[in-house]
C-alpha cells in the first residue's frame, strides 16, 4: 500500500516523517508528497521510497499507485481536496475539522459510505495513552459523578488569514470530551473576542451543556503560554492533564499523586490506525461520523455568535 500526503506545511511535515518511518517498518510500501512549494517537493525527490511527487493535487490523485491520502491542507480546501479523494477512489485521512460545513461533511460520509472507502478525521488526541487513560478512568467511575470538565487550549501566534480559532482549535476540546463520554451538548453559551483583525475569532469562552455535566472552554491566541489543558472534576477525586505531555497528576482527599503513563507517539498511532482500517475495513476511533457532528456542533456554536 502506498500512502499519499497532501500538504506539507507545518503539521504535514510530520506526518510524512510518521509515514516514511512506517515504510522503513514495513507497514506500508511507499509514500507520495504533494504540495504546492517546488522548494518543499524537492526535499523529496531523491528519497527511493518516496513513489510520487507533485504539485497538482488533482493529478496526484489520479495516480493508481496511491491507495490512500492523508490530506493535511488548510481547513478552507478540505472538503474540496477530500471529495475528489473519495471520487477518484482513495481511502482518506483526513485532518480536523473535517469541514467548516455540517451539510458537506455529511456529504463526504455519503461519498465514502457509496463508495465503499474508508474517511476518517485526525482526532488526534484520542490516540494520546494520557486520553486513552482518562477514558478507563472515566468508564471505571475513578472521578465518581464528574461535575465539570475545563479545557484551556492556549498560545501566542500571529494572526492566521482568513481561520477563525473557534474552528481551528475548538474540534479538540470538543472531540476530546465526546471520546471520554460518548456525549455532546446540548447547549452552550459563548463570548469571543478578535483584537487585531476583523470578525475572524483569536480569543473565546465556551459554556458547554451535557445535561449530566458541563465544561468551559478556553481557547486563545494572544495568551502568552501555551497550554493544552484538561481538568476533570467530579465528585471523588479531579485530574489535572497535560494532554500534549502526556501527564496526569490527581487530587484525591487531602493527597495527590501522578498517575503512571508512558507518552506515546500519537501521529504514528492515529497513522497505523488508518492503515489498519483500510486492511479490515472498520473504522474504530475516529469515524468520519464522529468528525462531521463535531463540524455540526461547531456550526451550531458559531451560528450562536
Amino acid at each position: 500500500m502506498n500512502v499519499g500526503v497532501i500538504g506539507v506545511g507545518y503539521w504535514g511535515s510530520k506526518v510524512v516523517r510518521e509515514y516514511i518511518d512506517l515504510v522503513k517498518e514495513k507497514k506500508i510500501d511507499g509514500v507520495g508528497v504533494c504540495d504546492m512549494r517546488e522548494e518543499v517537493l524537492n526535499n523529496f525527490r531523491n528519497i527511493d521510497i518516496v513513489v510520487k511527487v507533485s504539485k497538482d493535487y488533482k493529478e496526484f490523485l489520479k495516480d493508481e499507485n496511491i491507495e490512500a491520502v492523508h490530506i493535511c491542507t488548510n481547513n478552507a480546501t478540505h472538503y474540496e481536496v477530500a471529495k475528489y479523494a473519495l471520487e477518484n477512489g482513495k481511502h482518506v485521512l483526513l485532518e480536523k475539522p473535517m469541514t467548516t460545513d455540517a451539510s458537506k461533511a455529511y456529504e463526504l460520509v455519503e461519498l465514502s459510505a457509496h463508495n465503499g472507502l474508508i474517511l476518517q478525521v485526525g482526532h488526534i488526541f484520542r490516540f494520546a495513552n494520557v486520553i486513552r487513560k482518562a477514558k478507563e478512568l472515566v468508564d471505571k467511575k475513578f472521578f465518581g459523578k464528574i461535575y465539570y470538565f475545563t479545557l484551556k487550549w492556549t498560545t501566542f501566534m500571529p494572526s492566521i488569514q482568513g481561520v477563525d480559532i473557534i474552528w481551528d482549535l475548538l474540534p479538540h476540546p470538543l472531540d476530546i470530551i465526546h471520546f471520554l463520554t460518548g456525549k455532546w451538548p446540548s447547549s452552550w453559551q459563548v463570548m469571543a473576542k478578535f483584537y487585531r483583525r476583523e470578525k475572524l475569532n483569536e480569543m473565546t469562552f465556551i459554556n458547554l451543556d451535557y445535561k449530566d455535566f458541563v465544561a468551559n472552554v478556553e481557547l486563545s491566541w494572544i495568551t502568552k503560554e501555551r497550554k493544552r489543558l484538561m481538568e476533570i472534576v467530579g465528585e471523588e477525586r479531579m485530574a489535572k492533564v497535560e494532554c500534549v505531555k502526556q501527564k496526569m497528576h490527581i487530587f484525591e482527599d487531602g493527597k495527590e499523586y501522578d498517575m503512571e503513563i508512558e507518552a506515546n507517539n500519537t501521529i504514528k498511532e492515529e497513522a497505523i490506525n488508518f492503515i489498519e482500517s483500510i486492511k479490515n475495513r472498520k473504522m474504530p476511533f475516529n469515524s468520519h461520523i464522529i468528525g462531521a457532528k463535531n463540524v455540526d456542533i461547531i456550526e451550531k456554536i458559531m451560528e450562536s455568535l
